[in-house]
């Protein structure tokens, strides 16, 4: 047989196999295309009318694919609830704004060098610390000075906590709060995880000597707690709802030894964090003042995320898992930790040095007064620019955080009197005084379960493939049978005809 007869049978075998593909094929539409009874004007509309559908299913499909790549992740409310077992009581961080007693700052203004009196001016004054500290003091003023007299001058906890209540079982306030340098000056904080579990090198930090409560437990708001921690296991859970269950505490502003204040009224900052961070209170920490009884129901916000989202590219989720991103000082991550490494990080690229309650080892100098110069620009630097500073820092994929839904009123010296009787305060605590000084606040939790907002791709492999799938069968009638039947048109059709084709023999006179 010569060429130009087989590709002429080979064009006519096609032609026929295409026509039987169309005529039986079920994709809608196409049986018109290869019908040969209707005219070719009929036969060309169905044509235009196919090639309209696969283009609509393509734009859609676009559409959908577009969809899942730049936003393929989307929050949603968990119908599972988390138990307030579960839960850590929020770590409470408690400061005095008075900034000195009065007693000690008037006997360091009588009795004092010029290095005190300058330190008690800048902790007063409106001033910058570089405007106050001359150049032949401020280096006098190192950080271990500095140190000594912010804790001489500031209410230690022992006289600020009067009474300590956790879980109706009235406590030793020494066994349940650590005194913790903040950006606030000296405070107390209570149910922060152990150093242990907050630090990867604790030993290599230089900070005041804290002791806390055993057994301790090593959560994490991304792991939970341990199977096998102990239901008093550090940082303590809730045991039940109500003030019963929660924290209650006495708190004495003194103010007859207010001497300078943080704000324009006397109190106390207290601020709800999570027990894995360092607060900050000077900036977050809400305002309290003495003569009230005040309630403060707890509002955790809990956001987790689905495993399946590591494999989304981390410039489209915007979050971390606590394994993409390991801290130089603490060992969970956190966007607040994070934020605090990197000020830290820049502070000591600028100023050599870093701020007394930034993160920091033995061996980083801590800012002294002669370094105000520096620090004072880079605070105002630092919080304007964090966004573009810090970027690396991203929100952990999982968080647990704390809100108040605090309710107060005033005390009653007629009231308190008993009250003072029966919880056996310390003496000399007469009524006048309570309700002119003290403070009386509950932290609790309301309510068993919380509920949670679970990120989750809002687009897996199956959701796309089923959007697919459901466009062409819209568009098209197309299935998983009609992909089959194209290839089989278009593979094994082909080779078993042009096998045929072979085996049969041309007849040769």
């Amino acid at each position: 047989m010569d060429k130009p007869s087989s590709q002429l049978n080979f064009y006519r075998s096609f032609g026929q196999d295409l026509r039987q593909y169309l005529l039986t094929s079920t994709l809608h539409g196409l049986r018109y295309i290869g019908e040969k009874k209707l005219t070719w004007f009929e036969r060309f509309f169905w044509l235009i009318a196919f090639g309209s559908s696969l283009i609509c299913a393509g734009f859609f499909i676009l559409n959908v694919y577009a969809k899942w790549r730049m936003s393929p992740m989307i929050v949603s409310i968990n119908p599972e609830n988390m138990p307030l077992h579960k839960l850590p009581f929020p770590a409470i961080t408690i400061c005095n704004v008075n900034q000195a007693k009065k007693s000690v700052a008037e006997r360091y203004k009588k009795f004092g060098d010029s290095i005190d009196k300058k330190l008690l001016e800048s902790l007063c004054s409106d001033q910058t610390d570089a405007d106050i500290f001359e150049d032949n003091i401020a280096g006098s003023a190192d950080w271990d000075h500095t140190r000594s007299f912010l804790i001489n001058v500031t209410q230690p906890c022992n006289e600020m906590l009067s009474l300590c209540i956790w879980n109706s079982a009235s406590m030793n306030c020494q066994d349940l709060f650590n005194a913790q340098l903040t950006d606030e000056g000296l405070c107390c904080t209570f149910n922060v995880v152990h150093r242990e579990n907050m630090f990867r090198n604790p030993r290599d930090l230089n900070d005041m000597n804290i002791t806390f409560p055993l057994p301790s437990v090593d959560w994490t708001p991304e792991s939970g707690f341990p199977d096998n921690a102990p239901p008093d296991g550090f940082p303590w859970r809730a045991q039940g709802i109500g003030t019963d269950h929660g924290l209650t505490l006495v708190l004495d502003a003194n103010v007859a030894e207010y001497y300078c204040a943080s704000t324009k009224s006397p109190g106390f900052k207290i601020l709800l964090h999570n027990p894995t961070e360092t607060p900050n209170i000077a900036k977050l920490g809400e305002v309290y003042g003495p003569g009230i009884e005040a309630r403060v129901s707890i509002q955790p916000r809990i956001l987790d995320a689905q495993p399946s989202l590591k494999f989304i590219d981390i410039n489209k989720r915007l979050c971390l898992f606590s394994s993409e991103k390991e801290l130089v000082f603490y060992r969970t991550y956190t966007l607040r930790n994070c934020e605090m490494e990197c000020e830290a990080r820049i502070m000591l690229d600028v100023c050599k040095c870093v701020l007394y309650y930034m993160p920091k080892n033995k061996t980083t100098r801590v800012c002294g007064k002669g370094d105000a110069k520096c620090y004072g620009n880079m605070k105002k630097y630092v919080p304007r620019g964090r966004e573009s500073a810090c970027e690396e820092c991203l929100p952990a994929c999982t968080e647990i955080s704390y809100f108040e839904r605090p309710s107060s009123a005033m005390l009653s010296k007629f009231l308190v009197g008993h009250y003072i009787q029966s919880i056996t305060l310390a003496q000399n605590k007469t009524p006048e005084y309570f309700t002119e000084n003290m403070l009386v606040i509950h932290f609790y939790f309301e309510d068993n379960s919380f509920m949670r907002f679970t990120k989750g791709e809002i687009f897996g492999l199956t959701e796309f493939l089923s959007n697919t799938g459901g466009l062409l069968g819209l568009c098209m009638g197309f299935s998983m049978m009609s992909a089959v039947e194209l290839l089989y048109y278009i593979t094994l059709r082909v080779l078993c005809v042009a096998r045929q084709s072979k085996s049969i023999q041309p007849f040769h006179k």
